[in-house]
């Protein structure tokens, strides 16, 4: 990106440009963007001193859509439900938070995905099937990456839970992402760096010179290690169970799962979490509307555990007089590891 252009972005309401209005009062542009289940977040800081012309609040519900780059580059960063509006001062201003996350019904035709709802969702539903529903309901469309698309799930109730609860606790298990973003119901896996519809995410390379500060930090807490995972097995009064990775620390799942495919999703899944997790970096650096959570960060130029490939986790893109910066968040992309189905040779009372 050539940062040596000013910093530039629009914004637009249920469909209207109302970038020179922002513009008129404009103190700072805040998006967040990040993986796992925090929907992203916009907040707009306009100037509301002057008492003769002060700015009308905007309804919630309204939704924004945000372009932002460089004068001649911009990039689309998504569709916001405004869902928060505050006045502070001093000196006075209005503050406009909005959500990736249709909170509350809009002009639009998206839904409130926290109200609760009590139904079965039948064994052998895929998750494909279950993002299509959900999205369908609220006015979204679905977007599930391939490898997660045609998983069977077996027998979920929702009881008195919203879809979005109930999506996070199946991501969960999956070591998946889902959150609304852009107007779509996203079911992706996390760490991939690939898009839900399977397309490889940018590499953005970053060198030393670039960065305002930087830190890295290594937690042997998460070490990777072995996880292990049981499931009962049928007509035997047995128990399985299933190990990815290998070495010290030892980490056994305390729930039993009812077949050897979800023993071996979660386990695969909290191995990659804890591998992900050993390692985390912070970095500052001008702003680059490319950046997203689930990229890839190529270093160069710092010390060899700093330089390589990073994966964003969370990235701040802020924009104000002062400039235009990301605050990013990474750690260590998926990495493939050892799993072993093995028979556990205690008596099982619950096996099938």
């Amino acid at each position: 990106m050539d940062v040596n252009v000013l910093p530039a972005y629009t914004v637009t309401a249920n469909d209207s440009d109302i970038t020179a209005i922002i513009a008129e009062r404009f103190v700072s542009l805040d998006l967040v963007d990040e993986s796992g289940e925090n929907a992203d977040k916009l907040e707009i800081v306009l100037a509301d001193s002057d008492p003769q012309k002060p700015i009308a609040l905007p309804p919630t519900g309204a939704e924004l859509a945000l372009s932002l780059g460089y004068a001649g580059a911009l990039q689309a960063k998504g569709i916001f439900v405004c869902d928060d509006v505050s006045i502070q001062g001093w000196p006075q201003q209005l503050v406009i938070g909005a959500n990736a996350a249709p909170w509350d019904q809009t002009p639009k035709g998206k839904v409130d995905f926290q109200s609760h709802k009590t139904r079965a969702w039948k064994v052998g539903t895929t998750i494909g099937a279950m993002v299509q529903k959900m999205a369908s309901e609220h006015g979204m469309d679905a977007l599930v990456s391939g490898d997660l698309a045609s998983v069977n799930l077996p027998h979920i109730d929702q009881s008195e839970e919203s879809d979005m609860n109930l999506l996070l606790r199946v991501a969960k298990k999956y070591d998946a992402i889902a959150k609304p973003a852009g107007g779509k119901l996203i079911f992706t896996k996390r760490g991939a760096a690939t898009t839900a519809s399977g397309a490889a995410l940018p590499t953005i390379s970053i060198t030393a010179d670039m960065c305002g500060a930087f830190s890295m930090r290594r937690s042997t807490r998460e070490s990777a290690g072995t996880v292990v995972a049981y499931y009962h097995a049928k007509r035997a009064a047995r128990r399985h169970e299933v190990t990815a990775g290998t070495g010290e620390p030892v980490k056994r799942l305390k729930q039993y799962f009812p077949t050897q495919e979800m023993a071996l999703a979660a386990a695969k899944a909290e191995l990659a979490r804890r591998a992900r997790g050993a390692f985390s970096l912070s970095i500052n650096t001008p702003g680059d509307p490319r950046i997203t959570a689930e990229c890839l960060l190529e270093l160069s130029g710092f010390r060899k555990d700093v330089n390589g490939t990073w994966l964003v986790k969370r990235v701040r893109h802020s924009l104000s007089k002062a400039g235009y910066r990301c605050v990013i968040d990474c750690e260590l992309p998926n990495s493939d590891g050892e799993v072993e189905d093995v028979m556990n040779g205690t008596v099982s009372d619950n096996a099938e």
